[in-house]
This record gives structure tokens, C-alpha cells and sequence, in this order.
């Protein structure tokens, strides 16, 4: 068997299940060799010789949390990309970089129901700070997030930071806060350290937020 980067199989998989059941990128799929190519750029390869090797590959990768959430938020984003650009408004990351002198790492978390670890579309997930929604770093980034079964149950964030209002050497703290009619609110709160270093691969992973269903609701709909 000819050695075999099996990354490209689990790359083109999830590009294909995002294109399909998010309708925002419905005619994205002529570009799907072109989002795969962006995030294949950005993950390590992985290659191997021998069906047993692929087959062993794919199961052990299908567990690796941070892969995953490092290949769901680059597919979003080389998706972003790629469709803003064909109304000529394609995020400018040289323009951010060059306009700010500090920066949050981006922020991305899984958020499932409790008891059977489902993807729960719908949710809607607010990044506050200071009790306020947080700014966004440009606006192809909204907040609050709205989950849905194409994002597998994460959400992300890439928030700005005021340096004017920072201290310098301190972290900043932000609030997550997930609403859903079905379930009972949740909030989480974290801390995160901005750096002057621009990296628009790396993330910050939050820890998996499990929802609880309020009295009387079933988990019948989440199967539908």
C-alpha cells in the first residue's frame, strides 16, 4: 500500500459533514478541496503504510479532543474565508494585526447534555466580560454562538481585548453562558492571559460544559 497522509480523509470528513448540515456554507461545496487544503496546512501529518495502520489511525484520532477542536475551528474558518471572499470581504488578518497591540487566543468548547452526551442544536452560547457580551476581534465572529449539529457541539470565540483597560501582566476573565429552552442555564468562568504574540492557528480549549434538562423535559428531541 502507498504511504498515506490519513489525515486527508479525516480533514475531507468533517468538511463534508459541516457543508452539508450548515446551511450558512450550502454553497461552499465547490470549494471543499480548497477549505480541506487550508486546514491540511495547518495540522500535522500523519502517514502511514498499511490498511491496518489507516484503520488504527482513524479510530485513535477520532479521540484526540484537541485535534478534533483544532480541525472543526480551522474547517470554520478556512470556510469564512473562502465564502467571504466571493463578496470581496474576506477577514484581514493583516489589518488586525497591524490595528492591535494585544491579543485573546482564540476560545473553543464543547457543550453536550448531560446524561447522554448528545449535540444539542440551538444553544446559544454568550461570552460576557464584565457582565457584558465581549467585543469580537472582527465581525465574521458573533456572539452569542448558535450550536447546531454541523459544529458537533462546539462553539467558538475569538474576543478583543482593550488594552487601555488591561493591567498590565494580568489575565482577563470571561463568563460563558449557555441558554436553552429544554435545559437549565449554565455558566462557566475561565481566565485567559493575552499575549502581543498574533497566532490565528492556536486556541485556548475550554473544559466540556454537560447541560442539565429542566424537570419535566424529555430528551426525546434530541434524536429527531
Amino acid at each position: 500500500m502507498p504511504i498515506k497522509n490519513i489525515m486527508e480523509d479525516i480533514v475531507l470528513s468533517v468538511v463534508d459533514r459541516v457543508i452539508r448540515e450548515e446551511n450558512t456554507f450550502a454553497d461552499a461545496i465547490e470549494f471543499k478541496q480548497d477549505v480541506a487544503a487550508y486546514v491540511l496546512n495547518r495540522i500535522p501529518s500523519k502517514y502511514v503504510t498499511s490498511e491496518r495502520g489507516v484503520l488504527h489511525s482513524k479510530l485513535e484520532s477520532k479521540f484526540f479532543v484537541q485535534q478534533k477542536t483544532d480541525i472543526l475551528l480551522l474547517v470554520h474558518e478556512a470556510l469564512s474565508i473562502i465564502t467571504k471572499r466571493r463578496i470581496a470581504s474576506s477577514i484581514d488578518f493583516e489589518a488586525i494585526k497591524k490595528k492591535k497591540k494585544i491579543f485573546s487566543p482564540h476560545l473553543i468548547g464543547e457543550v453536550l447534555e448531560e446524561t447522554t452526551f448528545s449535540i444539542v442544536s440551538d444553544i446559544n452560547v454568550y461570552l460576557l466580560l464584565n457582565g457584558h457580551p465581549a467585543s469580537m476581534i472582527d465581525s465574521s465572529w458573533v456572539n452569542p454562538y448558535s450550536t447546531s449539529k454541523a459544529t458537533m457541539g462546539y462553539y467558538h470565540f475569538w474576543p478583543e481585548v482593550d488594552l487601555a483597560e488591561l493591567p498590565e501582566g494580568e489575565e482577563v476573565t470571561f463568563e460563558i453562558v449557555f441558554s436553552h429552552p429544554k435545559f437549565e442555564s449554565k455558566s462557566v468562568m475561565f481566565s485567559v492571559m493575552p499575549s502581543d504574540n498574533f497566532d490565528p492557528s492556536k486556541s485556548k480549549v475550554i473544559p466540556i460544559a454537560l447541560l442539565k434538562l429542566k424537570e419535566g423535559e424529555n430528551a426525546s428531541f434530541l434524536y429527531d
